[in-house]
């Protein structure tokens, strides 16, 4: 009887020594790879997502796809910035939205979708880029203005 309890202790401390080794190297390995992604993102520049958006009255943005949104040449006044917004925001998110006129100043009505923090602009100012910086509110579930110039 001896003997096999002494086997069993070697065959249990066998088994933790395995079981301590497998656990340490997985361990090893899942620090290694967070280490690796932590390097390559080290020191990189976010790039923000810019698709063409077409001048119109009503100008497709679809948050989901664009944190900045260039839309050039406004050739009539923009009536709803919200009638064709999409997308699904999170807190956080950000969009910024620059206008340039074709040479004309042009009226901007915001919308529903959209808040003030910072007054909204309500025209363009001829031939002049007009930047205008917004962050998600989950409260309000609106654009906030954070920023125009």
């Amino acid at each position: 009887m001896m003997l096999l309890n002494n086997m069993n202790e070697e065959i249990k401390n066998y088994l933790d020594q395995k079981i301590r080794e497998h656990f340490h190297n997985g361990l090893d390995s899942q620090v290694l790879k967070i280490e690796a992604i932590v390097g390559y993102i080290q020191n990189k520049r976010i790039i923000k997502r810019a698709p063409p958006i077409t001048q119109s009255a009503t100008p497709i943005i679809n948050t989901d796809i664009t944190d900045v949104a260039h839309i050039t040449g406004l050739a009539q006044a923009i009536t709803s910035m919200t009638t064709n917004l999409t997308g699904n925001p999170q807190e956080g998110d950000t969009l910024r939205i620059d206008i340039t006129d074709n040479g004309t100043a042009r009226a901007i009505t915001f919308g529903a979708s959209f808040e003030a923090g910072l007054a909204l602009p309500t025209t363009t100012v001829i031939s002049t880029r007009l930047d205008i910086g917004f962050v998600w509110n989950s409260v309000t579930s609106k654009w906030r203005c954070v920023a125009s110039v």
